[in-house]
């Protein structure tokens, strides 16, 4: 093996062969994005054996090349690359990096390694499908002109909150709204990175010049925020979701005139 993987050469092999391997048209058209790491992975394997004979497959000298290669793997799965095509990346690499030997066994063991890394890529991707489909379930609507609420609930992922708080900045402004309500009564599991997204309401309420009030923030909630440095005295904590209702309002310049079973009509009609 004496073909530096860093060469033009070689990355060109492996693209040309792995779009003469891939199944399908949307494999084919992965080829740009998977190129670089292929390289990576490609240059580990002619660092760690040089100019000598291959290693044994367990041996700690292509360790780190193994590892890259898990790491392709979940590369191709987080590209949503098909299991087939997944497959075709071991010859793919092994042909450019030593396209006139035959390593049949390096082919075995690098299949092996890389499907172990896509099946943990479709893991991750799987799992972050569904936190961004639970986020963008949360309910943001608007009770009253210029009153806004947002009702947090279930086990929210927190990177995936923040594309939804995001949304709730946006729709502040669109509304220009004068109140905003978060219940977070049914948000599970308190957490520091959770609560910062949480928290993220109130930065941008207070950007918009928005009055906010909390609601269900309970003892857990309030540590995790403290965690995270927030002050509590700069939120307005409310115990239920009537009485910030009827404080929101006031800020609109309205008032509930019927204020019997609000909460419980709120929750039924929102699912909450």
């Amino acid at each position: 093996m004496s073909a530096p993987a860093d060469e033009p050469d070689a990355e060109a092999r492996f693209a040309e062969r792995f779009v003469a391997l891939a199944p399908t048209r949307a494999d084919r058209d992965l080829v740009d994005a998977i190129r670089p790491e292929a390289a990576i992975v490609m240059q580990a394997f002619v660092e760690a054996v040089g100019e000598g004979e291959l290693p044994a497959i367990g041996g700690p000298e292509l360790r780190e090349s193994l590892t890259l290669s898990s790491l392709l793997g979940r590369r191709a799965a987080l590209l949503e690359a098909t299991p087939a095509a997944a497959l075709e990346l071991a010859p793919a690499l092994v042909d450019a990096l030593a396209p006139d030997l035959d390593l049949a066994t390096l082919v075995d063991s690098l299949r092996t390694t890389i499907l172990d890394g896509y099946v943990r890529g479709c893991e991750e991707r799987l799992h972050a499908e569904a936190a961004r489909r639970a986020a963008e379930a949360i309910p943001i609507v608007e009770l009253a002109p210029g009153c806004m609420a947002v009702f947090l609930r279930g086990l929210q992922d927190a990177d995936a909150l923040e594309p939804r708080i995001d949304d709730l900045g946006r729709r502040l402004m669109k509304r220009d709204a004068k109140a905003c309500i978060v219940d977070a009564t049914d948000l599970k599991e308190p957490d520091a990175e959770r609560a910062a997204q949480l928290f993220g309401v109130r930065a941008a309420c207070a950007m918009l010049g928005v009055r906010d009030f909390y609601v269900g923030v309970t003892e857990p909630w309030q540590r995790a925020l403290t965690e995270r440095g927030v002050d509590l005295r700069e939120i307005t904590l409310v115990d239920r979701l009537p009485d910030a209702l009827e404080q929101a309002l006031e800020v609109c310049g309205l008032e509930v005139r019927a204020p019997i079973a609000i909460e419980r009509a709120f929750r039924r009609l929102l699912g909450v």
